[in-house]
């Protein structure tokens, strides 16, 4: 992660996302013990839950609780800066990511408590 993210969000914050991240890609001990029989529903998303939204001009950690969008980490592309982000949560986030002659401009919005990104290249 970049050094402008960490600073930007706390070290603090970042670390408590990277567990959940973690946490939430690794499989349980009981399921790999035993197989199952029947399919396994996928999770519903609880509020809160972070999701990354992968861009051209990098990543976006975000969540949903309370109906606002909340942005817990950006993570530029290579060769890409964060331009203009937005500060707080709100009902929709945006952040722009620029390089030399190219822009990404995300918008990030809640959908039945899952983060969606609206990308638009420019």
């Amino acid at each position: 992660m970049c050094t402008a993210a960490i600073s930007a969000f706390g070290i603090g914050r970042v670390e408590a996302i990277r567990s959940s991240l973690l946490a939430a890609t690794r499989p349980s001990l009981a399921a790999s013990a035993s197989p199952s029989l029947s399919p396994t529903p996928s999770p519903v998303p609880s509020p809160g839950s972070p999701k990354v939204l992968r861009t051209p001009g990098g990543n976006v950690v975000a969540r949903c609780d309370a109906g606002m969008t909340w942005a817990d980490a950006l993570s530029p592309a290579l060769g890409f800066h964060v331009q203009d982000a937005q500060q707080g949560p709100d009902v929709e986030y945006r952040v722009t990511f620029k390089t030399d002659g190219r822009e990404v401009r995300v918008v990030v919005r809640c959908k039945d408590l899952t983060p969606e990104a609206e990308v638009t290249l420019g």
